[in-house]
């Protein structure tokens, strides 16, 4: 290559360099600012964790390419000895190649493939950090003895140090070896395998080198059997496969050895018979034998140590285990009741006709008092967002759901917004940068700096005209913001509430793990994991932008770890303001996990209901009912017993100020009701459900379930599900509501007509019956009362009475479906 060439592709490399290396500058800087509007400490953290991400990728980018650069530097000392066979016309001749261009192809190539190789290596941030910190778990894993923390810390960086160094090792035995093949220096020459003695010399050298990493690899089995990604510890293996990665062990170091022997000394015999026993018995031991023996051993690890450490991995250490019986109280109705789901309150008419961003069940104050509500989130484009109030507990008389407006404690039927967020609010559809006067944003300077926001942000507004004293925003969204501040941590879609009259967005932390010992393995996020917990709450002001993540009082040591590495990013779970803390949910992702973790034969309880095969992201959360209090939100997981179809136990998840608190509650024969899809099909055949759906479905319509919803109340379990009717142009109303308790069953109307219907009060009127049908009902009603009341049977007097007033006081509008 002529020096003009040399000149022309080192200055595009330098172009390319300059390209990834200004970027990531104007990056640094730019998050620099941003964290310095959330706090010094942040500031700093933020900071800290960046140049370790860049140092740790440089530093794979550069190990890389001087690796492959140096050995392809190696391989082209061998041209200067041999000749590339050329064939013109019927005559062979050897050319000399030219090996300036050679060594520069060669250190072109081994840059290039340095580079693609290398990359990735700043995903280590984390497992470096939390690694060089240790961890000190206090509890011990039965079969090896070791402290929890050295499988969750210091284990993830050895496997990935292992798993780098052996691609490392492999790229380079593979490129090297097609590369003498190619010049000549490894050919068949007569029925026999000729080598060149420099290019043996290498191979053998890194032969030697990949039988070492064979030997870390087969080091680390032992402990990759017990975390569970062996999964040899649920055959009952272990002590054997432990044995076997011993053996293993030394016959890879004998064959390093050998390798090593034959680069010297060109035995070629003696090479392939250590590779050919070593991965003999490699095969025999990690598959032969382990097939031969399955379940022939009993498992090394009990049921209690599995419960002790499946409880530790999944946050079940406080969960109470209880048993139902059937009481002699009175029973009630659930109060506040459930009465929308997600799936119908986003498709409820709003008076701002924005995509739906979020929703959520949160309790709004409304003169002091708590009401429980559907809050739903909707993206108003340049004007921001907005938030509508739906009451979740009542309707209007003809089913119509009712809105909490702004400013006012009276629900109303119209479609109403409870609050409006401001374009440079945070809110899950916020755009990437915002520009303003106001005083929250950095301030975007002169124009050095302006190139630095720009490049940084990808923003080419702030490259235009903007005013002198303007400001830049980004990162408003909860999820990015939570993600740049933590980003240690994998946080949960945001969910909104009400905190003295302002919107703030609350998300939950998560820490996972593949590599909890004993542990069963779940699948969240497209990940295996052997460990899940919800370690940090992440608290966001909306209007504001003011960001606080908490750590959680139930935190374990993993958490605590990272609470000192961040350096006053996290705080202490003492910090939580008590407003926030009422109002935190439990977090959804984990009790989804949860449930599956106990469905293993260890726990016994059943099999869980409506069971989703992958955990997290956009999953359905479990479903929830009201405290009696209305304090917040019950989470329920329901179990069914295996071929009874009924309902075998029930796990309630809920926060007790700002505690997780989980209770499983069992059920036998006598006092359990059955699963939602018995209960469904039992429902689906009361005549008068039938004429409904039929007079739904005629008027161009469909009818909606709900989701079974359990309580439990003084009574023992009861279960209900509202339905709702969609017509076009008309709104969605609430017209039929199923319920079961203590083995009876019973619908209506709505949720009060339902229970006076199951205990034989009242009988539900169907669509076309008219005047008629409600006079005979009243009629019936008054009889039933006066009877009651001769024989003094007060109470029954007062159902009696109550549903003959909501016969006469009912809407003939409700008839209309």
């Amino acid at each position: 290559m002529s020096r003009r060439g040399v000149t022309i592709a080192l200055s595009l490399s330098a172009l390319v360099i300059l390209l990834f290396v200004g970027r990531w500058g104007a990056a640094l800087f730019a998050d620099r600012w941003w964290a310095e509007l959330v706090s010094p400490e942040a500031s700093r953290f933020v900071m800290d964790w960046n140049l370790l991400r860049f140092t740790l990728e440089a530093g794979g980018v550069l190990i890389a390419c001087a690796w492959f650069i140096g050995h392809l530097l190696i391989v082209f000392r061998a041209i200067g000895s041999v000749q590339v066979p050329r064939q013109l016309a019927n005559l062979e001749i050897r050319e000399a190649l030219n090996t300036r261009v050679l060594i520069f192809g060669g250190v072109a190539s081994g840059a290039l493939l340095g580079f693609i190789v290398g990359r990735g290596l700043s995903d280590w941030t984390a497992t470096l950090a939390l690694a060089w910190t240790g961890v000190r778990y206090g509890e011990t894993e039965p079969l090896l003895g070791h402290d929890l923390g050295l499988y969750l810390a210091q284990l993830p960086l050895w496997r990935s140090l292992h798993g780098h160094a052996l691609l490392l090792v492999l790229l380079g035995l593979g490129g090297v070896l097609t590369l003498y093949i190619v010049i000549g220096a490894v050919r068949w020459t007569d029925s026999h395998l000729a080598l060149n003695s420099h290019a043996r010399v290498h191979l053998g050298m890194l032969l030697a080198a990949l039988a070492l990493c064979l030997v870390w690899g087969y080091l680390l089995e032992p402990y990759e059997l017990v975390s569970g990604i062996g999964g040899g510890t649920q055959l009952g293996l272990f002590n054997y496969q432990r044995i076997t990665t011993q053996i293993l062990a030394g016959v890879a170091l004998m064959t390093a050895a050998l390798s090593l022997v034959w680069a010297w000394r060109a035995n070629h015999v003696l090479m392939a018979a250590g590779w050919g026993v070593l991965i003999t018995v490699s095969l025999v031991g990690h598959h032969v034998f382990p097939a031969l023996l399955a379940g022939a051993r009993p498992s090394p690890v009990d049921q209690m140590d599995r419960r002790r450490l499946e409880a530790l991995a999944y946050g079940l250490t406080g969960l109470r285990d209880s048993t139902s019986d059937r009481p002699d109280a009175a029973p009630r109705l659930p109060n506040p009741p459930t009465l929308w789901s997600a799936s119908i309150v986003t498709r409820l008419p709003a008076s701002d006709s924005g995509e739906v961003l979020g929703a959520d069940r949160a309790v709004l104050p409304v003169l002091r008092r708590p009401r429980p509500v559907w809050l739903i989130v909707r993206g108003a484009g340049e004007q921001g967002s907005s938030i509508t109030a739906i009451a979740d507990d009542q309707t209007s008389d003809d089913g119509k759901p009712l809105y909490y407006p702004g400013g006012d404690s009276i629900p109303s039927t119209q479609p109403a917004t409870r609050l409006r967020l401001s374009r440079s609010a945070v809110w899950p559809g916020a755009p990437n940068v915002v520009l303003d006067t106001a005083s929250a944003g950095v301030r975007v300077g002169g124009a050095l700096r302006r190139v630095v926001l720009a490049w940084a942000l990808q923003s080419s507004s702030l490259l235009g005209k903007v005013e002198t004293d303007a400001r830049a925003r980004w990162y408003l969204t909860p999820a990015a913001r939570l993600d740049r501040l933590a980003p240690f941590a994998s946080w949960s879609v945001a969910v909104p509430r009400i905190v003295n009259g302002s919107l703030v967005w609350i998300s939950d932390g998560y820490i996972a793990s593949q590599t909890f010992p004993i542990a069963s393995r779940v699948h969240w996020r497209g990940q295996r994991i052997g460990t899940l917990r919800a370690d940090f709450v992440g608290v966001i002001e909306a209007e504001s932008g003011e960001t606080h993540i908490y750590l959680r009082h139930t935190a374990d040591k993993v958490a605590e770890a990272w609470l000192d590495i961040a350096g006053g990013v996290v705080l202490p779970a003492n910090s939580i303001p008590p407003e926030i803390g009422r109002v935190v949910p439990y977090p959804a992702e984990l009790l989804q996990v949860q449930g599956r973790v106990m469905e293993g034969q260890d726990w016994g309880i059943g099999r869980m209901v409506a069971r989703p095969d992958s955990m997290g992201g956009g999953n359905p959360v479990p479903e929830s009912v009201w405290e009696p209090d209305t304090s917040g939100l019950q989470s329920l997981v329901v179990f069914e017993s295996e071929g009874e179809r009924a309902v075998a136990s029930l796990l309630q998840a809920r926060m007790v100020d700002g505690w997780e608190s989980l209770k499983l509650v069992r059920f036998d024969s006598s006092s359990t009701l059955p699963s939602p899809q018995m209960l469904e099909s039992r429902w689906g055949r009361f005549p008068t459900y039938e004429q409904i759906r039929d007079s739904v479905l005629g008027a161009g319509g469909q009818l909606q379930a709900a989701p079974v919803r359990y309580w439990l109340g003084p009574a023992g379990l009861g279960a209900y599900q509202p339905h709702v009717a969609w017509n076009s142009g008309e709104t969605p109303a609430l017209v039929w509501v199923s319920i079961a308790s203590q083995g009876r069953g019973g619908a209506g109307h709505d949720l009060f007509e339902a229970w006076q219907n199951m205990f034989g009060i009242t009988a539900p009127l169907v669509a076309a019956a008219g005047h008629a049908n409600r006079l005979e009902e009243a009629r019936r009603l008054m009889a039933a009362a006066d009877s009651a009341l001769k024989r003094g049977d007060m109470a029954a007097f007062g159902r009696a009475f109550d549903a003959l007033r909501r016969i006469l006081n009912a809407k003939e509008n409700r008839q209309q479906f």
